[in-house]
C-alpha cells in the first residue's frame, strides 16, 4: 500500500492486516457530492494529523482518551503505528486530513473478539455522511479481522452521537456512572 511517497512496511504487518490494507486508498462520496479518500494512516502523515487536531475544541478532547491537541503525542502515534493493535483510517480531502477513525483490538484475552471504535471528524465535514462512512468502514474492517462485536464508549451527554450509533444497529450494553460513560455494542 502506498500513499504520498511512504508505504506500510509489509514485514511489520500481519498477513490478515496486509490484505485489508490492500483495499486502500478508497474514494468515498459524501452526501453533498464532496469526494474524500479513505486510507490507512502512515508515519509520513504526522504533520497533517497534527493539523487535523490542532484546533480541536476542548470539550471534544475528552472523547479521544489522549490529548491530541499535543503535537508530541500525535507525532508519537505516527512514529509507532502498530496496525495489528490499532488500525487508523483517515479521510483526506484536497491533500488535507479531515477525519480520523480507529479500530482498536487485542490479540489475546477475553476481549480479543471485541473491537473498539473511536473517531473524530472536523466540524465542517460533519452532517455530510463522513462519520457514517467511517463507521461502516470500521465495521467492514472488524468483520474482515474476525471480530464478533464493535464497542463504543461515550459520555452520557453525547446524545446526538449515541442516537446515531443506535440507528446504526448498536445497543446499550452498560453504563459506568462514576465516569458518566455509556458503552454501546454492535454484533458484527
Amino acid at each position: 500500500m502506498k500513499a504520498r511517497g511512504s508505504s506500510v512496511r509489509q514485514k511489520d504487518v500481519s498477513a490478515e492486516v496486509r490484505l485489508i490494507l490492500d483495499r486502500y486508498p478508497r474514494p468515498v462520496e459524501l452526501t453533498d457530492g464532496t469526494k474524500v479518500t479513505l486510507r490507512a494512516l502512515l508515519p509520513s502523515d504526522a504533520p497533517r494529523l497534527v493539523r487535523l487536531f490542532a484546533d480541536i475544541p476542548h470539550e471534544e478532547l475528552r472523547n479521544l482518551n489522549d490529548d491530541v491537541s499535543n503535537p508530541t503525542i500525535v507525532r508519537r502515534w505516527c512514529q509507532n503505528i502498530n496496525y495489528d493493535r490499532v488500525l487508523p483510517i483517515v479521510a483526506e480531502h484536497e491533500g488535507r486530513l479531515v477525519a480520523d477513525a480507529t479500530l482498536h483490538r487485542r490479540a489475546i484475552g477475553p476481549t480479543r473478539h471485541i473491537g473498539r471504535f473511536r473517531a473524530y471528524v472536523r466540524e465542517e465535514y460533519r452532517r455530510r455522511g463522513l462519520g457514517t462512512a467511517l463507521l461502516h468502514e470500521v465495521l467492514t474492517l472488524g468483520r474482515a479481522l474476525g471480530l464478533q462485536q464493535l464497542a463504543v464508549e461515550l459520555y452520557e451527554d453525547q446524545e446526538a452521537f449515541k442516537n446515531a450509533l443506535l440507528r446504526s444497529g448498536f445497543s446499550e450494553a452498560g453504563r459506568i456512572p462514576v465516569y458518566e460513560r455509556v458503552v454501546l455494542v454492535r454484533s458484527l
